[in-house]
């Protein structure tokens, strides 16, 4: 069961890029271990609910919640301005099919307005395509081989078992999945050609060219014995279905910036901290201008990124399924509390609360408010509710077991509470892997 639960961790949110937000101080790793002995102290025992079901459910509030949280924190102010928002930088490209930006530097720092970008080449990965070979047939006699792969200056060694009833196509699917369940880095599949043969073709996650190495990994035949019959054998199954034969070799990203020539091991390349790249496709010598939108365009990102990053987390109340779960319930009264309390405030700046409690946008509303001069004057407004739901977002990241069906099995000693940091919080403890 709990491999199951990790699976859909590992698949949903591992991946998730990281911000400046979730980068944190001792202090704040700290402030958060504290806030858990706090909610725990007095806290009875529970029964946990270790169900499928109840974890991923507290897996989606905790995710969806630091995502809100992050979001909420790169719009916050200094302390001593905690009201107030402060709108985030945002950058454009003249080209996104060709190259992808965005603004990753601080809001205050000083940073050039423009600069050109022009892609010659892209970062490529190394692809190995072995020989096309009729998938019925049995080019390797039963027995037992091996190779070794070798990447990131390690070598891994890899033994599989042919039998009688193997064919060509079977042993080609299991080397497949030998170098797939082996994360490293390596991505393997089984091609057929218009003849229906089939070639097995490895391909590397990574891209570029480093330490002057042509290649990113090599497949080679072991040496371990000195029969040669034995070593004929191991040698016969990396020649025989070609899993040495390199299609594609690695390459580096080759660009200008503003007419300075540049390398990048991948395509992605950050200008002076403050601009993120994309490349996506070679410019043909047709620069791509990539600059800082106009602050009033700024705000309108910001505020669209805070609705999104409420409207993800409300959404995981809105499934079906998760009605089982009792504070399931109450925490659609908690936001529906929120909502209410700056209805007017919402309403006035340009938010609109949906039926199903979420929040859209009124276009034209903020549209006005960019054309007068005013979007500033929304923004700012906004502040308070930021907050509100910032906070809401980080109690329900510290302990989101609170919300699915946990039964109280003894209250704690009113006289005499004792610290347990984990007690309720079990899940809570255990995905904070996120934090960097």
């Amino acid at each position: 069961m709990l491999s199951n639960v990790y699976s859909y961790y590992l698949y949903n949110y591992l991946n998730k890029s990281n911000t400046r937000s979730s980068a944190h101080k001792p202090s704040e790793l700290k402030s958060s271990y504290n806030k858990m002995l706090k909610i725990n102290r007095d806290a009875p025992f529970y029964k946990v609910d270790i169900s499928e079901d109840a974890q991923k459910y507290a897996i989606d509030l905790k995710e969806n919640a630091r995502e809100l949280t992050n979001i909420a924190n790169e719009l916050s102010g200094s302390d001593e301005d905690s009201v107030n928002m402060k709108f985030k930088k945002s950058a454009e490209s003249s080209n996104e099919s060709a190259v992808g930006v965005e603004y990753i530097g601080d809001n205050h720092a000083p940073v050039v307005n423009s600069f050109e970008v022009d892609i010659k080449q892209l970062a490529a990965s190394q692809v190995n395509t072995g020989n096309y070979l009729q998938p019925s047939s049995k080019h390797l006699a039963p027995g037992k081989y091996s190779f070794e792969l070798n990447i990131s200056d390690l070598t891994y060694e890899f033994e599989l078992t042919v039998d009688n009833i193997d064919t060509t196509k079977s042993v080609q699917d299991k080397i497949s999945r030998l170098i797939n369940r082996s994360n490293l880095g390596l991505q393997s599949n089984v091609l057929s050609d218009s003849l229906s043969n089939t070639a097995i073709t490895i391909e590397s996650e990574g891209t570029g060219i480093s330490n002057m190495k042509p290649t990113i990994f090599t497949i080679e035949n072991v040496n371990t014995t000195n029969n040669d019959e034995v070593d004929a054998q191991k040698h016969s199954l990396v020649d025989e279905l070609g899993l040495n034969r390199t299609s594609q070799y690695p390459s580096n990203a080759i660009f200008l910036i503003d007419g300075n020539e540049t390398t990048s091991s991948t395509n992605s390349f950050t200008i002076k901290k403050a601009f993120q790249l994309d490349f996506k496709e070679v410019t043909d010598s047709k620069p791509v201008t990539i600059s800082l939108k106009d602050d009033g365009d700024a705000i309108v990102d910001s505020i669209s990124q805070l609705v999104d990053g409420y409207n993800k987390l409300i959404s995981v109340t809105a499934i079906e399924s998760n009605d089982k779960f009792e504070g399931n319930k109450k925490l659609k009264r908690e936001f529906t509390n929120i909502t209410q309390s700056y209805n007017e405030l919402l309403k006035t700046n340009g938010l609109d609360v949906s039926d199903d409690g979420t929040l859209r946008i009124n276009n034209e509303s903020i549209q006005e408010a960019t054309s007068s001069g005013n979007i500033t004057k929304i923004f700012f407004n906004l502040g308070t509710f930021k907050n509100a739901i910032q906070s809401k977002a980080e109690n329900i990241g510290i302990d989101p077991m609170n919300y699915v069906n946990n039964k109280i099995v003894a209250y704690k000693n009113p006289q005499r509470s004792l610290l347990s940091p984990y007690n309720t919080s079990a899940y809570s403890g255990m995905m904070f892997s996120g934090y960097i």
